[in-house]
């Protein structure tokens, strides 16, 4: 295996391999049992991933840290026969697999695990407001921070009361790592008596933890009362700190 057969295994694998080059791969594993095995391997790894992970930072980071392995992981013994080398090879991916679970640097990173993940979009009404708002979602949820707060921008700008746009440009400040602008939205939605009221008290502490101020973020979490939706999320989160 070298590393021109592990691109092309990923470029099978991802579905971006063009008719011809897609022909000629499959041929080749009809003819290489080795080929063959360390495809199935790596397709077993993905579906693992697939089932096992949240379809977030998770995934991605071990995806990534998965490729920079793949020559160690698949590399094999010259002289063991073929049975043994796909023992040795699917052993050490699975050893590979459970280090980095275990380690999982990417879990300790708090913000991502509670950070905002999606945009719920507005029913559009034909208005200019709407339309506006529509888009903003469009661009929150493709992480087009910096645009969505332009464009949230100019609903405020119509509808300066409205908690909606004012809530989610706050979290776009904050998901484009701009936390101290993200406050002043968010504190003034808490202040308010909108529906997002205690999701702005979650998220002005997420606006401090990352800025690792980790009592400024105790604080904010402590604001929100048990009565409200999000209070088993912030008593959660709490326990992290």
């Amino acid at each position: 295996m070298n590393e021109q057969d592990h691109e092309l295994i990923e470029r099978y694998l991802s579905g971006e391999m063009d008719a011809d080059t897609k022909t000629a791969f499959e041929s080749r594993l009809e003819k290489e049992p080795e080929l063959l095995q360390t495809l199935q391997t790596w397709r077993d790894v993905q579906e693992t991933l697939r089932h096992s992970l949240q379809p977030d930072a998770q995934r991605d980071e071990l995806k990534k840290t998965l490729h920079s392995l793949r020559p160690v992981i698949t590399k094999q013994p010259a002289k063991v026969v073929r049975f043994n080398r796909s023992l040795v090879a699917i052993a050490s991916l699975a050893a590979a697999v459970a280090l980095i679970l275990y380690l999982s640097p990417w879990e300790k990173d708090l913000y991502q695990q509670y950070g905002a993940q999606e945009m719920i979009s507005p029913a559009e009404r034909s208005t200019g407001a709407d339309t506006l708002l529509a888009e903003a979602a469009r661009q929150f949820n493709h992480h087009h921070y910096a645009q969505a707060v332009v464009t949230l921008d100019k609903v405020l700008a119509q509808q300066p009361d409205n908690a909606y746009a004012k809530y989610y440009r706050g979290l776009s400040y904050l998901e484009n790592k701009q936390p101290a602008l993200a406050r002043p939205d968010l504190e003034a939605i808490y202040n308010g008596e909108s529906v997002f009221k205690y999701e702005g008290a979650f998220y002005v502490a997420l606006s401090y933890l990352k800025e690792k101020n980790e009592e400024k973020c105790r604080e904010w979490l402590e604001k929100i009362p048990g009565d409200a939706e999000n209070y088993a999320k912030a008593q959660e989160l709490l326990k992290k700190l």
